[in-house]
């Protein structure tokens, strides 16, 4: 079956079905990350961590946060 075919009898499945369907496709997508990416990351949180218990990095509230990227956004719609 042509892959073409394949959507159009898809597509006349019902919604639930498709989410489904379309969930495991992108699970197929999915792969593992690369060999030491995981070991990498784990290694920044650590040193972040580490950082902010040490008070050696500034550090914002969520509401801080928000209005800082409130800020940038006003700024490059004002270019």
């Amino acid at each position: 079956m042509a892959p073409s075919d394949m959507l159009a009898e898809i597509l006349r499945l019902p919604p639930n079905e498709r989410a489904r369907l379309a969930l495991e496709l992108i699970r197929s997508l999915d792969r593992e990350p690369e060999t030491g990416v995981t070991d990498a990351w784990n290694e920044e949180i650590d040193r972040r961590a580490a950082a902010v218990g040490a008070g050696t990095t500034e550090t914002m509230t969520l509401e801080e946060y928000r209005a800082h990227v409130r800020r940038r956004r006003t700024a490059r719609a004002g270019r």
